[in-house]
């Protein structure tokens, strides 16, 4: 008879086991499931998928630990873009992004700060010619968006980039909003 009892405390703690562990993964397998089912923004957007990845910083403590608190998101994009019109696009493709985030019910339950905002999303355009080169020199090779600040760089035809401007998301956001609404 003890053994029956001994057997069955043993099945339910795996059985507990087995629910805690799939839970804790379960924000991760989400989470890089809807950055990789991303077409439906890339077309939006006129991007290529290059990079993604969630909760990269290996250093969060619980509870966020087992919850999506960063994205990581990178794309190419074949345009010739001057800084005025890549901030533009860089503005307007977060904020998408920050929409099909905050409207996805099935990742909306592993998101630690619910609405999830630009502070957490690390997102990148690399601008590429029609020959698979950077764009270079009068033109944005890239535009970054990383904890809160947005850097824009320029690539040289000896394959060296300088940053060329640098500003908060809320500056890019004010200039952009400014914009439309002078027209």
């Amino acid at each position: 008879m003890k053994i029956k009892v001994y057997i069955l405390i043993f099945l339910i703690l795996i059985l507990v086991s087995y629910f805690i562990t799939s839970r804790s993964n379960d924000f991760y397998k989400r989470g890089n499931a809807f950055l990789e089912n991303s077409e439906k923004f890339q077309r939006k957007n006129n991007l290529i998928l290059s990079g993604y990845g969630i909760n990269l910083n290996d250093t969060i403590e619980t509870p966020k630990r087992n919850s999506i608190h960063q994205f990581y998101i990178n794309f190419f994009s074949k345009e010739q873009l001057d800084l005025n019109t890549a901030r533009k696009k860089l503005i307007k493709c977060i904020g998408n992004f920050l929409v099909e985030i905050n409207n996805n019910i099935r990742i909306r339950n592993y998101i630690y700060e619910y609405p999830f905002d630009h502070r957490d999303l690390h997102f990148g355009i690399s601008f590429y010619d029609n020959f698979n080169k950077r764009v270079q020199d009068k033109y944005i090779s890239s535009c970054v968006l990383d904890k809160n600040k947005i850097y824009y760089e320029i690539a040289h035809s000896d394959g060296s980039f300088s940053q060329i401007h640098e500003e908060t998301y809320e500056e890019a956001l004010k200039i952009v909003e400014n914009e439309k609404s002078n027209k």
